[in-house]
């Protein structure tokens, strides 16, 4: 008996969440009217970031856009992004911020695998490699949060924004994960789930 009461203790320590991972997804789109600008990758582009400390991290191309991924100079970085520099700017953009609970050990090696890739990024952003999506992804799969798949699996499950999402947003409705959306302005078309 006093096995299965540690064991249950236990248990509950390891499940039981303590913090927030906010992920959030920039939907893609493309102007409806003369004036407003186009967006990289168009309908089907978009952005994910993920929340970090009080702003959102986020991995972006730097330089030429390479189409196959390079193991030295490499094209990339992870960048914070936070209130008047956020990438793309959410008063205008449709965008839905999903709010996964996670335990206190998934939160400190989330912390610490973003702040060692801020510092120093461990793969080539590339048409045909990581890019926003498929490294959120993996960032989190390493934190412990989600399946650990290989390189080669996550860059084409998670070949942009939108499979992320629809994945992610499946697992909110089965989870009663909180999200916050917005329908964004309507002088674009925005990408549809």
């Amino acid at each position: 008996m006093k096995y299965i009461c540690l064991l249950i203790v236990l248990t509950s320590v390891n499940v039981s969440a303590h913090d927030t991972l906010k992920v959030l997804f920039v939907y893609g789109s493309k102007p409806l009217v003369k004036g407003e600008s186009r967006s990289f990758g168009g309908i089907h582009g978009g952005h994910v970031s993920l929340k970090y400390k009080t702003a959102f991290a986020s991995f972006v191309h730097e330089g030429k856009l390479h189409l196959f991924p390079k193991k030295k100079a490499l094209h990339s970085k992870f960048i914070v992004e936070k209130d008047r520099d956020f990438r793309e700017d959410t008063s205008i953009s449709r965008y839905v911020i999903i709010s996964i609970p996670i335990n206190d050990m998934q939160s400190k090696i989330l912390d610490s695998i973003l702040t060692q890739r801020l510092k120093n990024p461990s793969y080539d952003y590339a048409f045909l490699g990581f890019r926003c999506a498929s490294s959120a992804y993996e960032v989190l799969s390493s934190a412990g949060i989600f399946k650990h798949y290989s390189y080669s699996r996550i860059k084409f499950k998670f070949f942009y924004p939108k499979r992320l999402r629809k994945y992610l947003l499946r697992e909110a409705k089965k989870n009663q994960w909180p999200l916050f959306w917005r329908s964004g302005i309507k002088s674009r078309k925005w990408e549809k789930d």
